[in-house]
Parts: C-alpha cells; structure tokens; sequence
C-alpha cells in the first residue's frame, strides 16, 4: 500500500493490448463482488478518483500487478522467483501458480474491504531503525501499536493507535532520527487487524492454493513456501503478522539472486532492496516497472533495456 497514484496504468490501459485485457478480466471477476467497477476507478477523473481509499487501491494494485506481469512476459521476461510484500502476496501467488485468478480476486477483494472497517483506528509510520531498535521503542506501547513491516535492516514500520505513533515520532524527531508516516487511512498489520480475522477466514473458506510452479517466498514466514499452504488461515496471518520482507529478501540472496524488478505502480521497495544487498555488501540490480507521473512505457523500456 502506498504505491497507489492517480492515473497509474492509464497510458497502458490505452495502448498495451496485453495490459488491458488482464485489467479487464480482472474488472469482470470483481464485478461478481464489487458495487464498483475497477475500469471506471482506473480510468476516473482526479476529481472523483477513489483510489486511495483501501477497497479500491488494494484491487487496483493487484490488477496493476499481475497485468504488468503479463505485460512483461510479453517482452520475455520471466520471473525466477516470486516475492510479495503484504498485499502484493495475492499478486504473488497468483503469479507463482499457487492461486487461480478466482481465487486471487476473492482473496484480494475480501480482504480489502475488510480491513476498510478499519479506516481512522490509526496511523503507520515509517522509520530508520533496525528491527531490535525498533523492539525497544515498540515494547511501551505493545498493546496499542505492532511492528508492522521489517523492510531492511535499518528500515521498519509501526502501525496502531495514532496518539503513540504521534509520540514516538516526537521521540524520533528529537533524536534526529528518521522517521515518515505513510499515506494510508488503515493500521494495517496492528492490533485493529484483530477483531477482522473470524471474518476473513470465514469469507476465504474454500479457496484451493496449489503448490507453486515458480518458486515462492513469504514475507508472513520470511522462507520459501511450497505454496499449498496459502489456504484461508494464511490469509489471516498475511494480514495481521508482520511483514517480514527483508528476511524474505535475505533468503533470496543466499540463493543467489542478485537482479529485482519491482511490479508496483511506484517503486516503494527498490530502496529497501538495495539496503539488502548492501547489508551484505552483495552488487546487485534492482530496477522499477513504473515510477508515479513518469511515462510509463518509457520507464518499462529503460528498465528492460538494463534486464537485457
């Protein structure tokens, strides 16, 4: 979350064909569930433009994924491995074989609209601190704020109540630490996650995981999965456990990759890769799909031409 811009996808939906027959095939499947249509909040104008609102954005990052996924498979570029980040762990394990489209549209369209019961309980923030650093700040207010997300080893993010965020971030300021809160309306991964997961679980029974046929990490395990075990209780932990991305990003590694192209609508993540690999003092390439207002085909030409 946060990816997410007015007018994303716009100039592919008008001239990649690929492109917009995934997001149109995405738009047929959500409509079984949405009192929205996904074209129309795509293609809308700034004025009414929803996008930033989580019933909306999470579906429409989603779509935006897997058809830049098509899209860059298309031009031969295939994935090795296949990581997702929060919500971008439907994109993922649709991606990687483990999720039907049906099944990736259910679980992406439930899932946002219920955390968007959430809406106002609370703030993230974003900040420069290693995850044991992080720990000691988080453990006077355990009850009230989660660590959210570990993105590398010197950036984590809290979520929960707005007060003690509010606090922290003073705290932060006067130590001159980094420290950002992130344009979202939901406390995603913190303790307003609790009272949603019967809900969940209940709205995702049924869903048929598959082993995966490309390889797969979790950021809810931080390992390689097999991918069958994405089922409604994984879905549950996806969204209230923290994301464990940079231990998810470390196993890659290790294994040898060394080349990431995020598939975002803005690369959110490329930093905190690069803090991976310069962790372990690894050279690495780390590229975007698109980059918010940059024209977009142009900005997926530049990057391929660096994959090539």
């Amino acid at each position: 979350m946060g990816s997410q811009w007015w007018g994303m996808g716009r100039q592919l939906l008008n001239e990649e064909v690929v492109f917009r027959s995934v997001i149109a095939q995405c738009d047929q499947l959500l409509q079984q569930y949405a009192s929205w249509s996904l074209w129309d909040e795509l293609t809308a104008s700034k004025e009414r433009s929803r996008i930033h609102e989580t019933e909306i954005a999470q579906p429409a990052i989603f779509s935006l994924q897997i058809a830049l996924t098509a899209l860059w498979r298309s031009w031969g570029v295939e994935p090795d491995t296949v990581i997702g980040h929060s919500v971008g762990e439907v994109a993922a394990a649709y991606v990687s074989g483990v999720l039907s489209l049906e099944d990736a549209v259910r679980i992406i369209f439930h899932r946002s609209r219920i955390q968007a019961q959430a809406a106002g309980q609370g703030r993230m923030l974003a900040v420069g601190l290693s995850l044991e650093e992080a720990e000691h700040i988080h453990a006077g207010y355990s009850k009230i704020v989660s660590i959210a997300a570990i993105n590398s080893p010197n950036s984590v993010t809290l979520s929960g109540e707005n007060a003690a965020l509010t606090e922290i971030a003073t705290y932060l300021a006067q130590k001159q630490i980094f420290h950002r809160f992130l344009r979202v309306d939901v406390p995603y991964h913190s303790p307003s996650m609790e009272p949603l997961k019967t809900e969940l679980a209940e709205s995702l029974q049924g869903i048929n995981p598959q082993p995966a046929t490309i390889t797969l990490f979790s950021t809810v395990t931080g390992r390689q999965v097999l991918g069958s075990e994405f089922d409604a209780t994984y879905w549950v932990q996806n969204m209230r456990n923290p994301v464990l991305f940079a231990l998810a990003v470390d196993g890659l590694l290790q294994t040898g990759h060394d080349r990431f192209l995020e598939i975002s609508s803005h690369p959110v993540l490329v930093n905190s890769i690069s803090e991976c690999l310069a962790d372990i003092n690894k050279v690495g390439t780390v590229l975007p799909s698109l980059r918010r207002q940059d024209t977009e085909r142009a900005t997926m030409l530049e990057s391929l031409g660096k994959l090539s």
